[in-house]
């Protein structure tokens, strides 16, 4: 039967992303600060989308003056979907750029980002059912230990749900927050071998070789979509751009 090349690049992605994921360094200086850029709020600025999280769901555990010294110190986050629910006046304070593509993401994602690792759950789903069923437990947990720890560092007050803070606006809780993110990132690293693994064995058994290859020629324009703060969907972004008139055929 003749392959489909778009059903290929759906799995070309999350196996590209895998991979230079890594083999990128890791980088162990971030603090988990995405989340505070997400509520960043200085003087004169549109309240932050995420604010609406607030109130009756999580209060914050620090002052508006800490939160917003803590972005302005600088954030390193190269997440490219973190990026989209950063405070739009936290753009400018992210190292790696305030407005990324897609495709960006080979570039600047590494085996040191939590994001990075409940993404291995997003890659795990994908290729179900025919993952095996013990990876796709191990990518879950993973997962959950990803975001218990991206909880515990940000500026909200979860400590009702079991996450004590780890305080990193203070140097003790950034030495705390890399121990345990250090520590994540070598759990993490041979779920993430094995799932690379996967999609290769299943790009092998599922598509021709030649079709595979023309796929990784020709990406999907999808891969083009912009993220920015505060701004649309992934899908809905590909839409808005000026030069689409209709979205990739998937």
């Amino acid at each position: 039967a003749a392959c489909v090349l778009a059903d290929a690049s759906p799995f070309l992605w999350h196996r590209d992303v895998l991979a230079a994921t890594e083999a990128a360094p890791p980088i162990t200086s971030c603090y988990g600060l995405h989340e505070w850029a997400m509520l960043y709020h200085p003087e004169g600025a549109p309240e932050p989308p995420s604010a609406r999280y607030q109130g009756s769901a999580l209060q914050l555990r620090v002052d508006r003056e800490t939160l917003n010294a803590a972005v302005e110190g600088g954030v390193s986050c190269t997440h490219v979907d973190a990026l989209r629910f950063f405070a739009p006046a936290a753009a400018r304070h992210n190292r790696h750029g305030g407005r990324l593509e897609r495709i960006d993401q080979l570039r600047l994602e590494q085996p040191g980002c939590v994001h990075a690792h409940m993404d291995l759950l997003k890659a795990a789903l994908r290729l179900t059912p025919w993952l095996p069923a013990e990876l796709l437990a191990d990518a879950l947990e993973v997962a959950i230990a990803a975001r218990s720890l991206d909880v515990a560092a940000s500026p909200y007050d979860a400590s009702a749900y079991g996450l004590p803070p780890i305080r990193v606006e203070l140097p003790s809780g950034r030495d705390e927050y890399r121990a345990a993110q250090v520590e994540l990132m070598h759990r993490a690293a041979p779920v993430r071998a094995a799932l690379r693994a996967a999609f290769d064995a299943y790009l092998q058994a599922a598509f021709c070789p030649a079709d595979v290859a023309a796929a990784e020629a020709a990406p999907g324009e999808d891969r083009f979509a912009v993220a920015t703060p505060a701004g649309p969907p992934w899908r809905k972004a590909l839409l808005q751009r000026p030069e689409r008139t209709s979205l990739p055929k998937r």
